[in-house]
């Protein structure tokens, strides 16, 4: 209500003024109302650790890639990884950390998608699923999860999360939990060395789409992880030819033949084949003829080099073709020996009347790939 309040003062020229102050009575009314809320205690453990078997046998030339290296390593389920309380639609739960690891490429199994990452060795990727677990009055509503999820692939966002919204006044509380399973995937050709350990991933608290680590967080650790690139031992052979004369190549381009081979030993289970490649150390005359010249030097022959041709002497040897298989290894169990024959010869480079006496001189190189 307003109130008036008279107040006579006397001037002093002895007259009288008037002076009216006027004071308000203002009336408040507080309206009670309650705020939306939400906040997570982390009580599970710091961090689980992911141990593939090691070494890994890898083989060295094989560049087919996105192709499992190891099973899948599957860690523990728990529940109970951040404890929230929510009210007045506050939304709580759970983030799983996108990794900062560069992708490789995807990998397809069991209807899923995944992301393959980098690691620190040329030809190794990992791929990671996990689950989530959310449980609490309304972690069900609004298509939200209430109990475990299915597998999952990682979604490229910063964070996956599962979460539940609280519908009223009351203050609600929910658990949130995760399991993670991971896998090594081939990108490449894969050298030997170690795959040193490294934080994949990890949780936060999730209130309202904000995540956080303040908390606390359960980081998901990959051991380390050696690798070696399978191969045999390669032994090669000296081949003495025997003496030919200048008459010899008057009706023949090709004389002398002899047999020789190069030996593989101990060659270990788990590649898919053994290929191989010849080539000579010297000038090519022909590669698909399988014919190079003779060493140069005073005391060599002139217008002969060398031709080399197949185990039955049917067909040459092509310089420079990866293509031939070593026969007969067993993938399975490995082989402990592995001939690889072939048969050389004099080789006229010209005409018979071109040739001159000297000696002929010549070295190939065996190049294997180990698939």
């Amino acid at each position: 209500m307003d109130m008036w309040k008279f107040q006579y003062r006397r001037m002093a020229e002895g007259r009288w003024s008037t002076a009216i102050f006027v004071a308000t009575a203002l009336s408040f009314i507080w309206s009670e109302q309650s705020l939306a809320a939400g906040s997570c205690t982390f009580s599970g453990a710091g961090s689980e650790t992911f141990t593939f078997p090691s070494p890994i046998s890898v083989p060295r030339d094989n560049a087919a890639s996105m192709t499992p290296l190891s099973g899948w390593v599957t860690g523990a389920a728990v529940t109970n990884l951040y404890a929230c309380t929510s009210n007045n639609g506050t939304r709580v739960g759970i983030g799983i950390k996108f990794p900062t690891l560069a992708q490789a490429g995807t990998y397809s199994e069991g209807g899923l998608n995944y992301k393959v990452f980098n690691t620190n060795v040329p030809g190794i990727g990992i791929v990671y699923g996990f689950r989530l677990y959310a449980t609490g009055p309304y972690c069900g509503q609004q298509g939200g999860l209430n109990g475990w999820s299915g597998w999952l692939a990682a979604s490229g966002n910063p964070y996956s999360s599962a979460d539940c919204y609280s519908d009223n006044a009351t203050v609600t509380n929910s658990s949130f939990g995760a399991q993670m399973q991971v896998r090594l995937i081939k990108t490449g050709k894969v050298a030997a060395g170690t795959m040193p350990s490294f934080t994949l991933n990890y949780t936060a608290q999730d209130i309202d789409g904000a995540f956080s680590t303040s908390v606390g967080s359960k980081n998901y650790l990959i051991n380390p992880v050696s690798f070696q690139a399978l191969g045999c031992t390669a032994e090669g052979a000296d081949v003495i030819l025997d003496t030919a004369r200048k008459a010899d190549f008057a009706s023949a381009t090709s004389i002398r033949t002899k047999p020789f081979q190069f030996t593989l030993r101990n060659c270990p289970a788990g590649m898919n084949s053994i290929k191989y490649q010849l080539d000579p150390i010297g000038t090519i005359i022909s590669a698909t003829d399988g014919t190079f010249q003779n060493a140069s030097g005073t005391d060599m022959a002139k217008g002969v080099g060398l031709r080399i041709t197949n185990e039955t002497n049917t067909a040459p040897i092509r310089f420079g073709d990866s293509s031939y298989v070593v026969s007969n290894y067993n993938t399975a169990s490995g082989s402990s020996s592995l001939p690889i024959k072939m048969n050389v010869s004099y080789y006229r480079t010209g005409t018979a009347a071109q040739v001159t006496g000297g000696k002929v001189r010549g070295t190939a190189q065996l190049t294997l790939f180990y698939l």
